[in-house]
């Protein structure tokens, strides 16, 4: 009874532990809300939408496109992904969507306006993932995959305005 009684409490202790780490892995992963703001005037002919979470990759992401791009005559929006909802995805020449996957699978706003959208030639998805190698074979659209990491930006960066330089021509 004696042994019983302690092998329940160190599998117990065991349990406490792992839900402590599941909890701080969650914490850490959390997204946050992306700030919204504009570059550039709306009357420009060209028009870049950038819909993204939060996070200090993310937002260095889009720090480092908005900087670029803002030199050119393209007006661009940033949202956060949750208002991807109200998008009316013919006012955009080029759409960019930065999520995360959430459980192996497309983040649910950006899943919705994938859903819903009429023209993905104009899409290019950039999805983080633990190890950077994630893709879905589900929507017919541009996907470049990467983990969060700060030393992948400048090549990430590379390959977005390469693939965007494409759709705006």
């Amino acid at each position: 009874m004696k042994v019983l009684k302690i092998a329940l409490i160190v599998i117990g202790a065991i349990v406490v532990v792992l839900l402590i780490m599941f909890g701080i892995y969650l914490l850490s992963n959390i997204q946050g809300e992306a700030e919204s703001f504009e570059v550039n005037s709306p009357e420009l002919e060209q028009k870049v939408l950038i819909a993204s979470q939060g996070s200090d990759f993310k937002n260095a992401l889009v720090g480092s496109l908005t900087t670029y791009l803002g030199k050119k005559p393209i007006y661009i929006k940033v949202i956060d992904v949750s208002a991807l909802s109200e998008v009316k995805e013919d006012e955009w020449s080029a759409i960019i969507l930065i999520h995360t996957t959430e459980m192996n699978k497309v983040q649910f706003d950006v899943k919705a306006y994938l859903d819903k959208a009429h023209d993905l030639d104009k899409v290019i998805i950039i999805t983080t993932s633990g190890p950077g190698d994630w893709k879905t074979d589900k929507y017919d659209v541009d996907i470049i995959t990467s983990a969060s990491k700060k030393k992948e930006l400048p090549s990430l960066i590379n390959k977005i305005l390469t693939r965007l330089d494409l759709i705006l021509r």
